[in-house]
């Protein structure tokens, strides 16, 4: 098994993210070999990059991509041990596997160790398309393939709202014809996985939430979802994130044929380097915001995906609870409805503020604590005592209130 020191693979996790996405291409034994370069995913997926680039002024994500292709089985090994491509020295944001044919065979017996290292513990993106997503599903549990293999067409697929999605808008849905070439239908599960690996010699065990979920969805011709993206999150820190797709924006999206079509390739990128937002909410409501000193206030907090879906199961969140003089901090776990509760009894006057997070989303709200809300016969001898030019304070607000 290779080594390399630890002091440097910490300095490649500290490495800040560049105006460029750097994208490792597997371009050794196993990639699409047709002659025909309209076809061809490496040469399409040029192309397309290349328009992108050039593009970038229209844009509203103004991220360039440079794709580093990589033949060497040893070259490509050291990207998933370090994270850093031993050529260029540039730290590597994206894996990108391509169509073809059982690529992870020419990369070593422990491919799947070192592939489940750099996702969930450098934390390098991963998009897969055809033969790339078979290899992602061989490796990881969150998704598996259901079908495929049914030669080439162009099935009717039905696009649902992601970040990654770049076609259709939150709330919408929408119905187009997608370039397919003997790629896997998929399942997915989102939720809890105990992922295991060996670096090293060393047998590493982490409990990970892979917050998946599908992006397009066969209609015909094959079973399952053609488009899936995910990512991965290990003690509340998000670690990588992967697409995986059965379909071929790439090839569609060939010398300016189809704009949305690279648009869709590109923005697959973007979601694994992390440089688009992760879709997910912390939506929060108090049953209370004006109250007296040891009267509760119920926080309720429900954690969404970006369609809405449920966060079930999920810890940490993280809520703080700032009042006038202190504040104090929780840990909470949603349950199988993404919810989570929390009671607050103030023990003080004034205002207190609440901010709930959980991996990359915040929510925030606040309550005053007061007075009690008082009943008009005290309304009426507050102002009676203003207009003969009585001091009105809150104690004596009370007093009158308590008789």
């Amino acid at each position: 098994m290779l080594r390399w020191s630890s002091a440097l693979t910490l300095l490649v996790l500290a490495t800040p993210a560049s105006a460029t996405v750097y994208v490792a291409t597997w371009t050794g034994p196993g990639l699409d070999t047709d002659p025909n370069p309209e076809t061809n995913c490496w040469t399409t997926s040029v192309w397309d990059v290349k328009w992108w680039n050039s593009h970038l002024d229209e844009m509203p994500v103004k991220e360039q991509i440079e794709l580093i292709p990589v033949k060497s089985s040893s070259r490509w090994r050291q990207i998933l041990y370090t994270g850093v491509d031993p050529v260029t020295k540039h730290r590597i944001d994206v894996i990108y596997v391509p169509g073809g044919w059982r690529p992870e065979e020419h990369w070593g017996s422990d491919w799947d160790d070192l592939l489940r290292w750099a996702q969930l513990h450098l934390g390098i993106g991963y998009v897969g398309i055809c033969a790339g997503a078979t290899t992602f599903i061989r490796a990881f549990p969150c998704v598996w393939s259901v079908d495929g293999l049914k030669g080439h067409a162009l099935p009717k697929v039905l696009l649902l709202p992601h970040p990654a999605n770049p076609l259709v808008n939150e709330g919408e849905s929408k119905v187009i014809r997608m370039y397919y070439a003997n790629g896997p239908g998929m399942e997915w599960k989102r939720g809890w996985y105990t992922v295991k690996y060996y670096i090293d010699k060393k047998l590493r065990e982490i409990k990970a939430y892979c917050d998946v979920q599908g992006v397009m969805k066969y209609l015909e011709h094959v079973k399952g979802w053609a488009y899936v993206a995910g990512r991965w999150i290990v003690d509340g820190v998000e670690k990588g994130r992967f697409v995986v797709m059965s379909v071929h924006p790439e090839i569609m999206g060939r010398k300016d044929k189809d704009p949305d079509m690279v648009k869709t390739f590109i923005y697959a990128i973007l979601w694994a380097a992390k440089r688009l937002p992760s879709g997910w909410k912390i939506h929060l409501t108090l049953d209370k915001t004006l109250v007296s000193v040891g009267e509760a206030v119920r926080v309720v907090l429900r954690l969404v995906n970006s369609v809405g879906a449920p966060i079930a199961d999920f810890s940490p969140v993280w809520v703080k609870v700032i009042g006038p003089e202190s504040e104090e901090e929780h840990v909470l776990k949603t349950d199988e409805r993404g919810k989570a509760t929390l009671t607050v009894v103030p023990e003080l006057e004034g205002l207190y503020r609440i901010e709930a997070s959980a991996v990359d989303v915040q929510a925030t709200g606040s309550f005053s604590v007061g007075i009690p809300p008082v009943p008009f016969p005290v309304v009426t001898g507050v102002l009676i005592a203003a207009i003969l030019g009585t001091v009105v304070t809150q104690r004596w607000i009370r007093q009158i209130f308590q008789g």
